[in-house]
């Protein structure tokens, strides 16, 4: 009975993680609250994922990872790629996923991608090349990066840590480096010289306003001389509360009115620069004694001035908006700033933007004062992307010591001198103590979305070897592919685990899928070492679509990519990876 009901649960997580019907960390908890309710758990075991490796070490890694980030090696790094990679576009992919794919493999890949998106888009701009041919490779670079090291993606980790809690050796800090170095190399060639070829060019030269669909929702409305709105300020007018428009400023005179907005006292002959449906403006323009100007098409240059920018803010992974609306945040008071429209999985949302809820990747059009947004570069909401060329501030001085101190975890960790876990942690407290971080900047970097996901799916693992689900599933595995050898039950495993990460997420098919291969192994009597490898680089192989991995959601909505486009490009890189991988990993791993 107890096996029926892991299934039940198994499948309901499924489609839950498939449909996004909820944040997927939340997703995993109810997956362990179910468990412990139903008593397939006890207490004891349920929680002993928080106690595992896997999330702590992940969570030192993010911390890691942000103090080369607040200390500008990152970007110092970045900085020198557009002169070297020349003017054209071969040349800068080239230098651009060889730096991406080199950081990756030694700091928390996502982490590499995101601060690389803004450089990337600031050579694109300057060159004159069309973002969507850079950013899905500089996802994929930062991908196969990640799987050079055992530190370089969280997948890794939560396989390492399995392994090592279930009484198998651990995985070394480079043992992936000969396997997944080949995978890096193959996938920047693949990249340079047909990959490119087959993403379109959006964007190039398009405005932001153009990019959004918004001109159609853009407007003018002038306040006549007998309208009711006159002496009232917006706040008491309810203009934008009862008719869904959205004032943006206010231009009287020679002056344009853009701070503190709900509080301006309207005067006749005032001009309203509005955002919303042309049918519902139209239909406020007699009730509310405006004139409109319906011919106007404004553009990105009427909405900006020397102290008034767009820019495009990413919602990031460890972000407090996930999952509110943003009239629940306040939005326009808590950033003073004003969203504009949402980019969600290749479509434009621009209507009632106040009840969406927010998630992971969308990718927010903005509208703001330059000093503000300009606070807004170091707020861990967002990844801000905007046409302005200043940087945020860095301690630079501390460059030095954060470099330092993360070789030294790394070499410690190679060495073997310490746990990876244990290097980690001292690494993190040496950044704080060498104020290369805050404590708040520590707090802010650990994603704690990705520390429940592991926790939650690690006890769904052990649910399923606790019942013998995970018996189960490998022996259905062995009798479909057994008789052909080992190699064909590795091949069929490899692409059940690219699928599913496919479908749901790298971590959570790590940690569920696993216990099973351990399973698999046991079942045919051969090593665990390769079912083990095997997970764990087809856990990290999503090039097909930009859900399954962080890296790919991220890009989405800066590059103007189309789902389509992922699947496009990554067919071919996911089949040869999958062979070079059934062919490689019993060469170097053998059964």
């Amino acid at each position: 009975m107890d096996l029926w009901i892991v299934f039940f649960i198994l499948a309901a997580a499924l489609v839950l993680f498939v449909r996004e019907l909820l944040p997927i960390d939340v997703t995993a908890l109810l997956v362990l609250t179910a468990l412990l309710t139903t008593g397939i758990l006890t207490p004891e075991e349920g929680l002993r994922g928080f106690a595992n490796p896997a999330p702590i070490t992940v969570a030192a890694v993010l911390v890691l990872s942000a103090g080369l980030i607040r200390t500008g090696a990152v970007v110092k790094m970045g900085t020198s790629i557009s002169q070297l990679g020349g003017s054209t576009e071969l040349g800068q992919m080239t230098v651009i996923l060889s730096t991406v794919g080199v950081l990756s493999a030694f700091m928390n890949n996502t982490a590499a991608v995101a601060i690389f998106i803004p450089i990337v888009l600031g050579i694109a701009r300057d060159k004159q090349i069309s973002p969507s041919k850079l950013l899905i490779p500089v996802s994929f670079a930062g991908i196969l990066g990640g799987i050079c090291t055992y530190v370089g993606t969280s997948t890794n980790i939560i396989v390492g840590s399995i392994l090592e809690e279930q009484g198998y050796e651990p995985f070394r800090m480079f043992e992936f480096t000969p396997l997944g170095s080949l995978f890096l190399l193959f996938g920047i060639i693949y990249l340079l010289f047909f990959g490119r070829r087959l993403l379109p060019a959006r964007r190039a030269q398009e405005d932001l306003t153009a990019s959004y669909h918004l001109r159609e929702y853009l407007t003018e409305l002038v306040i006549q001389p007998r309208s009711r709105l006159i002496g009232k300020t917006l706040k008491e007018s309810k203009l934008s509360l009862a008719n869904d428009i959205e004032v943006l400023e206010i231009r009287r005179e020679k002056s344009r009115l853009n701070s503190l907005l709900p509080e301006i006292e309207l005067r006749e002959n005032d001009l309203l620069i509005v955002k919303g449906n042309i049918d519902k403006i139209m239909r406020v323009r007699h009730s509310e004694g405006l004139d409109i100007h319906p011919e106007v098409k404004l553009g990105d240059q009427d909405l900006q001035s020397p102290d008034v920018l767009l820019a495009e803010g990413v919602i990031s992974s460890n972000s407090g908006l996930i999952g509110k609306t943003l009239k629940e945040i306040d939005f326009r008071r808590r950033f003073q700033a004003t969203a504009l429209a949402i980019r969600r999985h290749g479509g434009d949302i621009r209507e009632q933007l106040g009840r969406v809820k927010l998630h992971f990747g969308d990718t927010l059009l903005i509208q703001g004062r330059r000093d503000r947004l300009q606070g807004l570069r170091n707020s861990h909401d967002f990844m801000l992307i905007m046409e302005d060329s200043s940087t945020p501030h860095y301690r630079k001085r501390k460059m030095t010591a954060a470099v330092g101190i993360f070789v030294a975890v790394i070499t410690l960790a190679a060495t073997g001198i310490l746990p990876i876990m244990v290097a980690a942690i001292l690494g993190c407290l040496a950044m704080i103590m060498t104020r290369c971080l805050t404590i708040q900047e520590a707090h802010e970097a650990i994603d704690l979305r990705i520390v429940f996901l592991i926790a939650g799916t690690l006890s769904m693992g052990l649910a399923l070897q606790k019942t013998g689900g995970a018996e189960l599933i490998a022996n259905q595995l062995i009798e479909f592919a057994g008789p052909y050898g080992p190699r064909a039950v590795l091949a069929i495993l490899y692409l059940l685990t690219m699928v599913l990460t496919e479908l749901m997420s790298n971590n959570a098919t790590a940690a569920l899928l696993t216990p099973i291969a351990i399973e698999i192994a046991n079942g045919m009597g051969v090593d665990v070492r390769p079912f083990a490898f095997c997970i764990a680089f087809a856990a990290s192989a999503s090039f097909l679509s930009p859900i399954g991995y962080q890296t790919n959601t991220l890009v989405y909505g800066p590059g103007g990519y189309q789902f389509s486009d992922y699947f496009r490009i990554g067919l071919p890189i996911s089949l040869t990876i999958w062979m070079l991988s059934t062919w490689l990993i019993p060469v170097l791993w053998p059964f």
